[in-house]
């Protein structure tokens, strides 16, 4: 089974290093990894801004020893965090955050402007049956002009003045519905401005919390055996129905969450002060 490195490792413990220095061997670290910077970076986004763990497929991060993986953890931390504040990061976020912002409802036509538009398409489609007609066997035309007789006659509708479809009663209702859907429009941007403030802290937070609370019950000493077609699976029953992100916790290590952890509360403690 490919051994995966997942993005949770991505906060950990800073070490005494310079921000550049961190930077420099974070690039030096996903090099090492195979790991393309724009990668990473994917992987970072989709982390912040989902609500999973996402992670790039590597082996070589379980061929480190244990007691290098923390600072290894800890140089990509600084890249991401650094991601996290960039322009790069936030330009993301507001694309993200007005592609999901509530679409109003499409105006109500004017029904005379709405007969107008039907007309001339019927219309249309008229000429464009006769005139098909021509290159079609002769079995099918007396079909064909019986459907284009039917077409004629609802284009007369279009003309009658007492048609329903085009009263003035029938404008009032689509003009009523437009405006309890817009009622209900407001209310959606309002909820989505609140939820989508155009600043990414309170999205990169939520995440930071969430991996606090998927991470604090691992047991990293579970043991795992040998379940159907060869598939690893805990010994414990409920072990397996944990979620997917607490058993890439359990993957990555306790070394790895470990400096994760504490990173991350001194993280939290940072936006939060802003």
């Amino acid at each position: 089974m490919k051994k995966i490195f997942p993005v949770v490792i991505l906060a950990a413990t800073i070490l005494a290093y310079s921000g550049f220095s961190m930077l420099e061997n974070a690039k030096d670290v996903m090099k090492q990894l195979g790991i393309p910077e724009e990668e990473a970076r994917n992987y970072i986004w989709w982390s912040l801004s989902g609500n999973t763990f996402s992670y790039p497929g590597t082996q070589q991060v379980k061929k480190t020893p244990v007691s290098e993986r923390a600072a290894m953890v800890q140089q990509i931390c600084a890249f991401a965090k650094s991601y996290s504040e960039s322009d790069a990061f936030k330009q993301k976020y507001l694309e993200q955050r007005e592609g999901s912002k509530p679409i109003p409802p499409e105006k109500p036509e004017p029904v005379e402007e709405m007969r107008a538009r039907l007309k001339k398409d019927m219309e249309k489609s008229i000429q464009e049956t006769e005139k098909a007609i021509e290159s079609m066997p002769a079995e099918h035309h007396e079909m064909m002009r019986a459907n284009i007789a039917m077409l004629k006659e609802q284009a007369k509708s279009y003309d009658d003045p007492n048609n329903p479809m085009f009263s003035k009663d029938m404008e009032e209702m689509m003009k009523q519905s437009y405006e309890m859907q817009m009622a209900e429009h407001k209310k959606g941007v309002a909820e989505w401005e609140q939820n989508n403030p155009t600043d990414p802290k309170p999205m990169v937070k939520r995440w930071l919390e969430e991996f606090l609370e998927q991470s604090k019950d691992v047991d990293f000493k579970a043991a795992l055996i040998e379940g159907e077609n060869g598939r690893m699976m805990f010994a414990k029953r409920e072990y397996e129905m944990k979620s997917t992100n607490w058993k890439l916790c359990y993957r990555a290590g306790k070394e790895s969450v470990d400096a994760a952890r504490g990173y991350v509360k001194g993280w939290l403690d940072e936006l939060n002060k802003k």
